[in-house]
């Protein structure tokens, strides 16, 4: 077997963990041709009515012809999904069969015990087989020492048993321990129905793979494994990750590693990823930097990590330069020799990445003569150099990043907060953002609306591609548009064209046409009652074909005039006068005095129609008082009057935690004039649904705010569903909704059909 090379002897190793949240990466040559469901549905497509099926591998250390797999009533028996199991790994080419074997039996240390029966066994060395035999022909100690040595993942079949619990503990716990010696990795799967649960056995504990499901890390117990949620197939490590995993050296030279060798981040609710943020928060409040300063320093350091990444992942010779060993991290003063080759590497990663990291770079805000910035860096670097940033590129990372480290800027009297990923996620698939489409957020926040655009259409088939330089954004928080900066650069190539506006925002400042790009304010001599286009000169404000956007919304966050100013801004609004109109006796909309207010989701409602090309379409989150009450009648007719609304989704009480406003989604479409009058001549059907389940809570877990997973129960079982992949299926109603609306639209006009159904 061949053994990985050591590290450098001083370097200590402080996060051993591996699985789906900290992933190892397959060799390329050993990557699966196809997917392990894919395989295990070709199975089921050729046994359909089979009542036997060929063993592919040895079985008792011996070939075997063939063997049933349904009873006399034609149900699949356990040896149905033992050898589904099997032909699966072995066809998606996670495994080669050569290393496999089925009931294999291994003698106890005692003399009187009965063997320890595997269901299945997994070897690193395919003449297991030869030592297998040998053993049980003469009995030789040194046969079974070498069968325990090279002996890498052990595996349990059952056919409908709901007690997983018991099999854990009784049976694949049991048979991980058997192997010597006793701090030896080894991996436990366990298979039961199509039920995929993966166990690995690390530093003597015997623990789920995916440490997301440790819920007290490594001081885990039976109780603290989340034994109701299965593993997705995809989480199957494939040979060469197994190998990788059972010579994971227990020092580790950080110096010399790809981006490939860093772990993946599937779940921020694990303990892992929840400490490391934890460190770094107390890092950073022992240096007094838990503050504007010091969400700038984490925000830049995160953009050194990213560029490095990106960097290797562009040339692999190159090794990553953003580490730090036990020796720098434990500097006692800057005079450290030690801390000094951290702080001249991490400069050099700066000065290389300043170029093209301009707006996050622009100013550097880590004083490298400060010993609290120096520690703060080297706490941050510490939690996170482990893990794969880019790589976990699709994940809540940044809403993480947000929550717990944003508080010291966060103002909730200007509405920032955090849309959740799952309702962002229905959005854009439901606008379907694709090819050289410009997309904006007139209220981008942390960018999330962007960057899962760029990423959904990036996931498609050829033609969806969007170009993140087509993606804009705009925000009145400095802070917020660094954030989103950072995020478009993980997802995308960090052309997005983001900016910051303080005060007012895009409510005031227009994106203009101009190379390059920037903003430009309205004129309030001008531009009354949304005539925006009618400009003295040659400005020319840019329209897109895709806007989707929360915005800041209900009572708590109306626009108040405050001064002459600020009635100057309202009165460029059309629905400023239209809903004044409606209403001019209602407190806080009567004419003159300072307490005249606009629902903020009304001012940008005008402001995405407004910035909308003729067929643009929209996503939006809006307070149902919006799309209800009478007080906004003049609004949605006008509505009507300007867009074909297409949908509306009504989500369900706090789903927003922050607002505690009950909101509903509206998606439209931006007709030309004679198509418009036509729809509202001949009326035209709305998609209407409501939304009840959204597959998640929102949860505070060692000071980290996060949002946890809701999963469906299957009724007949009783055990959380799982999809055509293994995947826990959440409790939500998006993917249905979704696929009926995509049913409903291909029923309507053909520029509906166009706009939302198209595919590239």
């Amino acid at each position: 077997m061949t053994k990985s090379i050591a590290p450098s002897p001083n370097e200590e190793r402080t996060n051993t963990s591996s699985g789906p949240l900290l992933q190892p990466t397959a060799l390329a040559a050993t990557q699966p041709s196809v997917s392990f469901a894919t395989a295990k549905t070709e199975f089921d497509k050729k046994h359909a009515t089979a009542l036997t099926t060929e063993c592919i591998v040895p079985v008792r250390g011996q070939a075997h012809g063939s063997v049933s797999i349904r009873s006399a009533a034609g149900e699949p028996l356990e040896e149905y999904y033992k050898w589904q199991f099997i032909n699966a790994i072995v066809n998606s080419g996670l495994y080669s069969k050569d290393y496999i074997g089925v009931e294999v039996h291994f003698p106890k240390g005692n003399k009187g015990s009965a063997p320890l029966k595997l269901d299945g066994a997994i070897f690193d060395d395919k003449s297991w087989i030869d030592h297998y035999n040998s053993y049980w022909s003469s009995r030789k100690p040194a046969d079974l020492e070498w069968l325990s040595d090279h002996l890498v993942a052990v595996i349990e079949f059952k056919n409908g048993d709901k007690e997983v619990e018991k099999v854990y503990t009784g049976q694949i716990k049991a048979a991980m321990r058997e192997k010597e010696p006793s701090d030896a990795f080894v991996l436990g799967v366990y298979y039961d129905t199509e039920r995929l649960f993966i166990f690995q056995r690390k530093n003597g504990s015997v623990l789920r793979y995916d440490e997301s499901k440790n819920q007290k890390g490594d001081a885990s117990k039976v109780g603290d494994l989340a034994l109701h949620l299965p593993d997705a197939y995809q989480h199957l490590p494939s040979f060469a990750e197994l190998l990788k995993l059972t010579n994971r050296p227990s020092s580790l030279d950080r110096s010399s590693r790809s981006i490939t060798d860093l772990d993946i981040v599937a779940s921020i609710s694990s303990v892992q990823v929840q400490t490391a943020f934890s460190e770094v928060l107390r890092a950073l409040d022992k240096a007094g930097l838990v503050n504007q300063r010091g969400y700038v320093i984490l925000i830049q350091t995160l953009a050194l990590k990213i560029f490095d990444e990106k960097r290797n992942a562009a040339s692999p010779h190159k090794p990553l330069q953003f580490y730090i060993s036990p020796q720098e991290a434990g500097f006692q003063t800057l005079a450290n020799v030690d801390v000094q080759e951290f702080i001249k590497r991490l400069q050099k990663i700066r000065g290389e990445a300043s170029g093209q990291y301009k707006k996050i770079l622009n100013n550097n805000e880590i004083d490298w003569k400060n010993p609290g910035h120096v520690r703060a860096v080297a706490a941050i670097c510490s939690a996170f150099q482990d893990y794969s940033f880019v790589r976990s590129a699709k994940s809540d990372l940044y809403q993480l990043v947000f929550y717990n480290f944003a508080n010291s800027f966060k103002r909730d009297e200007a509405a920032q907060f955090l849309t959740p990923l799952p309702v962002i996620d229905f959005i854009v698939k439901l606008v379907n953002p694709r090819e050289e489409e410009t997309v904006f957020d007139p209220c981008c926040g942390i960018g999330d609306f962007l960057s899962l655009a760029f990423v959904n259409a990036s996931v498609k088939q050829s033609g969806w591609q969007l170009n993140d330089a087509n993606i804009y954004g705009v925000d009145l928080d400095e802070n917020m548009i660094t954030l989103a900066t950072l995020n478009m650069l993980l997802n995308g190539d960090g052309e997005a064209k983001l900016f910051d506006k303080p005060d007012r925002g895009s409510i005031v400042s227009k994106i203009e046409t101009s190379s390059p790009t920037r903003l430009v304010d309205l004129l309030p001599s001008e531009h009354k009652n949304g005539n925006w286009d009618n400009w003295p000169d040659k400005t020319e404000l840019m329209k897109f074909d895709v806007i989707l956007t929360n915005p800041p919304f209900g009572e708590d966050r109306a626009y108040r005039v405050q001064s002459q100013a600020d009635r100057e801004i309202l009165e460029m609004y059309e629905l400023w006068n239209l809903s004044r109109q409606a209403d001019t006796g209602t407190k806080g909309t009567k004419k003159g005095g300072k307490g005249d207010s606009l629902d903020l989701g009304i001012l940008f409602l005008e402001n995405a129609y407004r910035c909308l090309k003729d067929e643009g379409r929209l996503g939006i989150v809006l307070s149902n008082s919006i799309a209800s009450i009478n007080k906004w009648v003049k609004v949605r007719q006008w509505l009507m009057d300007k867009m074909r609304i297409v949908g509306l989704f009504d989500l369900p009480p706090n789903v927003f935690a922050e607002t505690g406003v009950n909101t509903s989604i509206l998606v439209a479409y931006k007709p030309d004039a004679k198509e418009l009058n036509a729809l509202n001549s001949n009326g035209y059907s709305v998609f209407v649904r409501d939304i009840k389940n959204v597959g998640y809570e929102r949860r505070t877990s060692k000071r980290n705010v996060f949002f946890n997973p809701l999963y469906k129960i299957d009724p007949a079982t009783f055990a959380v569903a799982v999809d055509d992949n293994g995947n826990p299926v959440l409790k939500e109603d998006f993917t249905e909704i979704l696929s009926d609306f995509q049913a409903w639209s291909m029923s309507q006009e053909e520029t509906l059909q166009k706009l939302f159904c198209r595919e590239g």
